[in-house]
């Protein structure tokens, strides 16, 4: 990995839970999977970045599609580890599709000197049609 783009992926890591699920929800929206791929833990970076890399960095789909994403409940578990429920509207250009769910789980690096944080589970009420990340698991 060249020095530019391990800059960049720098800039992008946040410096709480919040700004966090923000920036993952706006790679959803932007069907980055750069974006997406780039606040979640080492860990999940390393299982996904095969698949992400399979699909061109590009997540979604162009119908239906993932529209107005609303965080509807945060449960801090400790000072480290937040989870986020995310509800959001599956739609097309001619029909609504449902209401989806997810729950990210965000947590603080753990590294010593680090005070960035990132996302290191991503549950998904999958709905039929819906294209999920390589990322999220499905309840």
């Amino acid at each position: 990995m060249d020095s530019q783009l391990r800059s960049f992926i720098y800039g992008l890591q946040t410096r709480n839970p919040l700004q966090t699920v923000e920036l993952w929800i706006l790679g959803v929206q932007n069907r980055s999977g750069a974006v997406q791929h780039a606040v979640l833990s080492p860990a999940l970076q390393k299982r996904t970045e095969k698949q992400f890399a399979k699909d061109h960095w590009v997540t979604g789909q162009s119908s239906p599609w993932v529209s107005t994403i609303h965080i509807v409940h945060v449960n801090k578990n400790s000072d480290t580890t937040q989870q986020f429920t995310l509800a959001y509207d599956l739609i097309t250009s001619y029909a609504s599709f449902g209401k989806g769910h997810k729950v990210i789980t965000v947590e603080k690096n753990p590294e010593p000197g680090r005070d960035n944080w990132f996302i290191t589970k991503i549950s998904t009420t999958s709905l039929p049609y819906e294209a999920i990340t390589p990322a999220e698991m499905i309840q």
